[in-house]
């Protein structure tokens, strides 16, 4: 007995030989029973996109109003807050 007679049962075969026809026919009966428009499949996406978008403008809206309201301007601080020139000197 050689080698190739006592590996054989041990190689791959491949599939049976009606094994393709079997799942596309299972696949085919499956989707055909099952049809659903693809704007459902992408509605939770969409849905987070949407969400992602208006929390984002409703944010950046809140961040410019505290923005607004919590910064002083330069003619209302007081000359002491302006700070000193670069080398430290007094103010002229």
């Amino acid at each position: 007995m050689s080698d190739d007679d006592l590996l054989r049962g041990y190689r791959p075969s491949g599939p049976p030989p009606g094994l393709r026809a079997r799942i596309t026919r299972a696949t085919r009966s499956a989707t055909a029973s099952v049809e659903r428009p693809w704007l459902r499949d992408w509605l939770p996406a969409l849905a987070a996109a949407a969400m992602i978008i208006l929390f984002s403008a409703l944010s950046d809206r809140v961040n410019a109003d505290l923005d607004t309201k919590l910064t002083v301007p330069d003619d209302l601080r007081p000359v002491e807050q302006w700070g000193l020139p670069a080398g430290g000197g007094e103010l002229k």
